[in-house]
Order: C-alpha cells, then sequence, then structure tokens
C-alpha cells in the first residue's frame, strides 16, 4: 500500500514511470525510423558552381529583417533588380553576403555538383580549405543519404 505520509502517490509513480521508461524509448524509435527510413549514396559528380556566404549579423542589426511572412503578405512579381536563388528572392548586390537571406551565425563555402550516374543536382557544404582548391568542371566523389519515402537530400559530403 502507499503512504501518503512520504509524499509518494500513484500519480508520481506513474510519472517518475513514464519519465525514466518512455522518453528513451521514444528517442531510440525516432533513431531507428531515421536511420532506416535513410540510403547512402555517392558516385561521381562534376562541379557546377562554388559559393560562399558571409555569416549574418547579429540579431540587434538584423532586427527589420522578418522571417515569415505576415497576415497582409501579397505574392507580386518579381522586380526587374531582383534575383531568385535556392527560393530566396534577393538584389543581386545582396547575394553572398551577411544581409543574404540564406546566412546563417557561420560562414558557408557551398558547391554545387551535378551526380554524373543520375543527372540530380545537389548543394554539398564543403571545408574552406577544400572549397578553395576545387575549380569548375572538377570531377569530385560525393557521398549523401536519400530520403526513402520523400527522396530528399541530407548530409552530403565531398571526399
Amino acid at each position: 500500500m502507499l503512504r501518503p505520509k512520504l509524499g509518494v502517490t500513484r500519480s508520481n509513480q506513474v510519472t517518475e514511470m513514464l519519465r525514466t521508461g518512455v522518453l528513451p524509448s521514444v528517442v531510440a524509435a525516432f533513431l531507428v525510423i531515421a536511420v532506416i527510413g535513410c540510403e547512402r549514396n555517392s558516385g561521381e559528380a562534376v562541379v557546377l558552381a562554388k559559393e560562399h556566404i558571409d555569416a549574418a549579423l547579429p540579431n540587434a542589426e538584423t532586427s527589420n529583417a522578418q522571417s515569415e511572412p505576415g497576415p497582409n503578405a501579397e505574392i507580386r512579381p518579381m522586380a526587374d533588380d531582383e534575383i531568385a536563388v535556392d527560393g530566396y528572392v534577393m538584389k543581386p548586390e545582396v547575394r553572398g553576403t551577411s544581409r543574404d537571406p540564406r546566412a546563417s551565425k557561420n560562414q558557408q563555402w557551398l558547391v554545387k555538383v551535378r551526380m554524373l550516374a543520375n543527372g540530380r543536382t545537389i548543394q554539398v557544404p564543403a571545408a574552406q580549405a577544400k572549397w578553395e582548391k576545387l575549380r569548375e568542371y572538377d570531377r569530385v566523389k560525393v557521398r549523401y543519404r536519400t530520403g526513402k519515402y520523400t527522396g530528399a537530400v541530407w548530409a552530403a559530403e565531398i571526399e
């Protein structure tokens, strides 16, 4: 029988059991799904383009930028002085700078490659030293994971 004087009740026992037993099981299930849900691929690719993106400015300096469209957002045609890059619309002089909408807190060195086997184009992050050595039309070996259900590319890297 439970002793209410010690503060141990059935709901406390259930809560403790859920906290210690269920959370690791949920994490393990997600890891199994992640590993089973991806296929490893590798092959030869040709470098199409290289791009460097500076680190984003601290939040205090970029407070006027909107991350989500507001309730009054309207779809409009692109202006003549705007370009579309990876689904983002920006002015050409902003591309690759710290004001680029793709910029994160760290600098990025991106390599766009086309796989020779299937013609798929993949954008691969690279280390700065490797990025500097690569030239357009170089052949490289690329390893990447694709989702079995969505076909999305995960964790691509140049060997």
